[in-house]
């Protein structure tokens, strides 16, 4: 019995390294934790509710599974917000957070019952020329949609999500797809699907980063080993006393009695190394609160992604004149010249059409701070095969829609933009009717077509900075006049401004950024007496529009200009033209 001792502690010992031994291998900790749901019927769009993917440290992955391995499904990124409004009513699954430690929670809405409230929200903007004719294109069908009852099959299917211009980036793969995260929560979301008819996923898992340190294996083995030790000096002392004890057995008998108890309390370790796990609280979605003013309309990496996607439709539309492609990307007064430049290109090879939709390089991202539709933004590009520099206004009729580009126009050599908010926090739209500047935005295109019309005899003159375009308007007047005046014939000039198309955003400065539509008609009148009437040369374009060289009738020659000006606070500054674009647009001829 004298070895019992030691061998007791040896053993307690080699228990006690043991369970450090385990915790470094059996029972250590996997690298990463994962939570999955399995979906039957999720619907044609699934939303990732923001800080869901920030339950854990991030980065976290995010993968999701097509019902279909060869089709194409797509992660898109975006606020709440614009989810929301994109999803509207139609059938959705929304993951919000964790149902247990390896499964995520999934609620699936159908039917309309997942509309969001914010959706009511968004749906009327500061009226404006881009946004008064994205409604009015929607206006009939939004009083149609109210008087009928929603279709639920309508709402089982949506377009298909990944190529919205709502998302600030997109993922894509065949059969599945992931995309890492390694952001704070704020107000992002995810929206997945697939064609938009078919089930968006047929499985959505989430990983993260998992601590898989072992704090208590080191000390367990360092006190297993501390503790075999002892037991090995105790055996080795037992040895060498069994020789003096024989004669005092009961000694050793007490002795043996207070280690045994000695080693029960280090038998007590692993319990207590074990027992301190306690099962772990499921996290909660955490996101930032739901903003209370609005954000920007597009970011930096979203317009560039637009304006390529612009840029190839409206180039592959001008290499076949092809109108009714144009329309897909192009709205507006930009709509008008490039629709009626179609048309004279046909006729007239030698004619030119605008220039192409910049997009080689965004100079300044001027997105208006909005959370409604419909919604207008603008943007600074160059294109390099004109070598040009454009400001572009986009506008978007509501959610689901493409961007449009608006209007074209071309900054001038020299043209000074005023500094723009920040685009992570967007400007301000203003209204037409915006008090406070030299003149309000609705009224700035009617004052420059008269000054085209009557130069420094407008009332309109000394609001405006002299401009190479007005000047170079008035010149083009002075000689066509000179020249057929020789001839006996007479001209005039018409010039028109818009009121009803027009969008202003506000500069940091305090400025506006204003950009309008002046109409323009000359009419050319021959020589006429009571017995005869002259004959006219008629010039290209309008010869080949017309199909006619000369005409002895009246001639009338029209073209749309697109102006961008930057309109000042006050009553002191002069208004400066920085921009402008004027095409052609036709001619006709008689009264």
């Amino acid at each position: 019995m004298r070895y019992v001792l030691p061998a007791v502690i040896i053993v307690i010992g080699l228990i006690t390294g043991m369970f450090g031994i385990l915790q470094k291998t059996v029972w250590a900790p996997d690298e990463t934790r994962t939570a999955s749901v399995q979906l039957d019927e999720p619907g044609p769009v699934i939303v990732i509710e923001p800080g869901v993917l920030n339950l854990y440290e991030t980065p976290a992955t995010l993968t999701a599974t097509a019902a279909d391995p060869e089709s194409e499904i797509t992660i898109s990124r975006t606020t709440k917000e614009n989810a929301d409004a994109w999803v509207g009513a139609s059938d959705v699954t929304r993951i919000t957070g964790l149902a247990d430690e390896t499964t995520l929670a999934a609620d699936t809405t159908t039917g309309g019952e997942g509309a969001q409230d914010a959706q009511s929200d968004a749906t009327e903007a500061p009226e404006d020329g881009a946004t008064d004719e994205a409604a009015n294109d929607e206006g009939a069908d939004d009083e149609a949609a109210q008087d009928e009852a929603v279709d639920p099959e309508e709402l089982a299917t949506v377009p298909a999500p990944g190529s919205a211009d709502l998302w600030e980036s997109t993922e894509s793969g065949d059969g599945t797809v992931s995309l890492e995260f390694d952001e704070d929560a704020q107000r992002t979301a995810f929206v997945i699907g697939t064609d938009g008819e078919a089930p968006a996923a047929s499985e959505i898992s989430l990983t993260w980063p998992n601590d898989s340190s072992t704090p208590w294996a080191i000390p367990l083995m360092l006190v297993g080993g501390g503790i075999v030790l002892v037991g090995l000096i105790v055996g080795f002392f037992s040895l060498r006393a069994q020789q003096r004890e024989v004669a005092r057995r009961k000694a050793r008998q007490e002795r043996r009695r207070r280690l045994a108890e000695t080693g029960a309390a280090f038998a007590i370790v692993p319990v207590i190394a074990l027992t301190g796990c306690a099962p772990e609280e499921l996290p909660k979605a955490e996101p930032a609160p739901a903003p209370t003013e609005a954000g920007p309309a597009v970011t930096d990496e979203q317009v560039t992604a637009i304006l390529s996607r612009i840029g190839d439709s409206v180039d592959t539309a001008d290499a076949d004149l092809d109108a009714d492609q144009l329309k897909k990307r192009v709205s507006g007064p930009a709509l008008t010249q490039r629709e009626a430049a179609y048309k004279v290109k046909d006729k007239a090879d030698d004619f030119t059409l605008p220039p192409a939709i910049a997009t080689d390089e965004v100079l300044v991202n001027h997105t208006s701070a909005t959370d409604m539709w419909p919604r207008v933004t603008s943007v600074i590009a160059k294109d390099a095969d004109s070598e040009t520099t454009q400001l572009l206004v986009l506008a978007q009729q509501d959610a689901r829609a493409d961007f449009t580009v608006w209007s074209q126009t071309i900054l001038q050599p020299g043209a000074e933009i005023p500094e723009v908010a920040d685009p992570r926090e967007g400007s301000e739209l203003l209204a037409p009717d915006a008090e406070g500047y030299r003149l309000p935005p609705a009224e700035v295109a009617a004052g420059y077509a008269d000054l085209l019309a009557k130069g420094e005899d407008s009332d309109s003159a000394g609001a405006f900075d002299e401009d190479a375009f007005v000047k170079q308007a008035r010149s083009n007047q002075a000689d066509q006049r000179e020249a057929l005046e020789s001839g006996g014939a007479e001209v005039s000039f018409d010039y028109k401004g818009e009121d009803s198309q027009v969008t202003a955003m506000a500069a940091a400065d305090g400025s506006a950024i204003v950009t309008g539509v002046v109409s323009t008609e000359s009419t050319i009148t021959p020589d006429s007496t009571e017995s005869t009437t002259g004959t006219l040369t008629i010039p290209s374009p309008a010869a080949d529009v017309l199909g006619e060289t000369s005409t002895s009738e009246d001639l009338h020659q029209t073209s749309t200009v697109v102006v961008t000006w930057v309109v000042p606070a006050g009553e002191d500054d002069p208004i400066r033209m920085v921009g402008v674009n004027e095409v052609f647009t036709g001619a006709s001829l008689g009264d």
